[in-house]
């Protein structure tokens, strides 16, 4: 709910973390620089695809790095948190596997505000005021963009149909901050994006909390879960945020998915664990995992194993 003009909810961070996380940065400026691990050197694959790969009648999924999604539904092609370089502070790892220009999607969701997940570059790239791309995001989040664009919000469990596909914002264990004095004075969220013979989960940013189980009791079916990875250290700020490859299978295996998707690992460094570390910890929970969980590279087109049985 919004008491006050800031979003108060029964999950996420309700007081600012800006002392945490300048001690952490204090420590971190006077420490030496720490003993380099193996996978400190680990670096994503990235496939560069042409516009002409998007031509696929079927189904399918592309991870472009960090938590930027390009999906195909029914025809529908959608794209998740577009953030297509640097951001703030932040130096982009990987490349961006495709010329943005070259995406045409017709629904573009937004999870929350924080730069690398809402960034205003990267949508002036795709045109959005021009062609009136239907965006949809968490309540009061337009507050930053142009009255111009074609924004539906929507609080946690409020849903629309786009195109046919039934569009559904779900709780997350997040916040809000881009600025100063703007501390969760709008919503964050994960969606479910639902056709007529799948249901994929999208995380966006998430810590683990009690709120894959209240979307599970709710009877949200879920097919395929796109889940958040990185960014988990240390762990006395970032458990409030984020979860780790472990808690991600956890939540997915809570939410009932068939597949599991892993992202938001690789394309940048935002914490502590070593850049690689992720990726290391989630192919050995996959060697073992109840739920199939695909690891993408960034570009890769993946349209195998979408076929549920409604």
């Amino acid at each position: 709910m919004n008491i006050g003009k800031r979003y108060t909810t029964n999950y996420g961070v309700t007081k600012p973390l800006m002392k945490k996380v300048f001690r952490w940065k204090m420590n971190a400026f006077s420490q030496k620089k720490r003993k380099r691990v193996a996978d400190d050197d680990f670096k994503l694959k990235v496939n560069f695809i042409d516009k002409d790969d998007l031509n696929i009648n079927e189904d399918f999924i592309i991870w472009l790095g960090h938590a930027t999604f390009y999906i195909q539904l029914d025809g529908i092609k959608i794209l998740c948190d577009p953030v297509f370089g640097d951001i703030p502070l932040v130096h982009r790892l990987s490349s961006f596997p495709i010329n943005p220009s070259d995406l045409k999607p017709d629904i573009i969701l937004i999870s929350h505000g924080h730069y690398d997940h809402l960034d205003m570059k990267s949508l002036a790239k795709l045109d959005i005021y021009d062609k009136k791309t239907k965006i949809i995001m968490p309540s009061n989040l337009s507050s930053y963009i142009k009255k111009s664009a074609n924004i539906t919000e929507l609080a946690w469990y409020e849903e629309k149909n786009v195109f046919g596909l039934d569009i559904i914002s779900l709780p997350a264990s997040h916040w809000h901050r881009r600025g100063l004095f703007d501390f969760n004075k709008a919503l964050w969220c994960s969606f479910i994006i639902k056709s007529k013979s799948k249901a994929l989960f999208f995380a966006g940013d998430t810590a683990f909390d009690s709120h894959f189980e209240e979307i599970k009791q709710k009877g949200y079916g879920v097919d395929i879960a796109l889940m958040p990875i990185g960014a988990y250290k240390p762990i006395e700020i970032m458990k409030q945020s984020h979860l780790n490859p472990q808690e991600a299978l956890d939540a997915a295996k809570i939410l009932g998915a068939k597949i599991m998707i892993p992202y938001h690992f690789g394309t940048f460094k935002l914490a502590d664990e070593p850049i690689g570390e992720p990726h290391t910890w989630i192919k050995k929970l996959a060697k073992n995992s109840d739920i199939k969980i695909n690891i993408l590279d960034v570009g890769e087109i993946y349209k195998n194993h979408l076929v549920f049985n409604e």
